[in-house]
C-alpha cells in the first residue's frame, strides 16, 4: 500500500493536472506549470508517473474507469432481472447514460474539471491514447451492442452502430453542455435539472435507436452480434 504521504502527493498531481489539463489542453500544459498549481517538485511527476504522457494518461482513466465499471455492473444487474427475455431498450440507454451525466452534474471543482476533460478530449484526442482507450471501451461497447441487438432484432448491425454512433454523440454533448443548456435556451432548460436531462435523453435515443429501418443504400454484408468494434468514446 503507498505511503499516505506519497498518495497525497499522487492525487495533488492528478488533480492539478485535470486543471489544466481541462483549462488549456495537453500540449499548453507544462510539467512545470502542473508542480506549481500541485505545491510539488518536479522529481514527483517522475516518481509517480514517469512523464507527461502518463500523466494523462492516469488523470483521464481515473475518471473513465469508474464509469465504466458502474455501467458494466448495472448492465449485469438489468440483464438478470430479464432473465429469458432482452433487456429493455430504456433499461440499457439508462445504465450507460445515467452514470456518465451523474458525475458531469456534480456541482464540485472535480466535477467542472472533469466536464473540461472530456470536452477536449473529444476535440482534440492525443494521439498516444488511442490504443489505451480502445482497450477501456472495447469490453463496454461489445456489451452493449449485444444488449441492443437481443433489444432491436429487427435493426442490421451496421445500422445500429450509426445510431449508437449518433446516440453516444448526443450523451457526450449533454455531458459537456447541460450546465449551459438554460442560457442557450433563455431558461427555458434548467442547467440542473440532472433528471430530466437523463429521461429525455433516454426518450431521445431510444426513439433514434428504434426508428424503423429502411435501406438507403446497399448494406454491408451482416456482422456478427458477436464483433467488438473500435468504440467511441467515452
Amino acid at each position: 500500500m503507498m505511503p499516505t504521504e506519497s498518495q497525497s502527493t499522487r492525487d495533488r498531481l492528478l488533480d492539478a493536472a485535470e486543471r489544466l489539463f481541462g483549462q488549456q489542453g495537453f500540449p499548453c500544459s507544462s510539467l512545470r506549470q502542473i508542480t506549481d498549481e500541485a505545491g510539488v517538485n518536479l522529481a514527483a511527476v517522475n516518481y509517480h508517473f514517469r512523464s507527461k504522457e502518463e500523466l494523462y494518461k492516469a488523470v483521464l482513466l481515473r475518471r473513465i474507469r469508474p464509469v465504466n465499471d458502474e455501467r458494466m455492473k448495472l448492465l449485469t444487474d438489468a440483464e438478470q432481472l430479464a432473465g429469458d427475455q432482452p433487456v429493455p431498450i430504456r433499461s440499457i440507454l439508462e445504465v450507460f447514460i445515467r452514470p456518465l451525466l451523474r458525475r458531469a452534474a456534480d456541482g464540485s471543482l472535480a466535477g467542472l474539471s472533469f466536464l473540461r476533460l472530456i470536452s477536449r478530449d473529444l476535440t482534440d484526442p492525443q494521439p498516444f491514447m488511442v490504443a489505451e482507450m480502445v482497450k477501456e471501451f472495447d469490453p463496454l461497447v461489445g456489451r452493449f451492442a449485444r444488449a441492443l441487438t437481443q433489444a432491436l432484432p429487427d435493426i442490421p448491425l451496421p445500422e445500429l452502430f450509426w445510431r449508437m454512433q449518433f446516440s453516444i454523440g448526443g450523451m457526450l454533448y449533454a455531458a459537456a453542455h447541460q450546465r449551459d443548456f438554460e442560457r442557450t435556451s433563455c431558461g427555458l432548460c434548467r442547467g440542473d435539472d440532472l433528471e430530466g436531462c437523463v429521461q429525455r435523453l433516454i426518450d431521445f435515443c431510444a426513439a433514434g435507436l428504434a426508428a424503423p429501418f429502411s435501406a438507403l443504400e446497399e448494406q454491408p454484408a451482416f456482422l456478427s452480434a458477436d464483433v467488438e468494434p473500435v468504440p467511441a468514446r467515452p
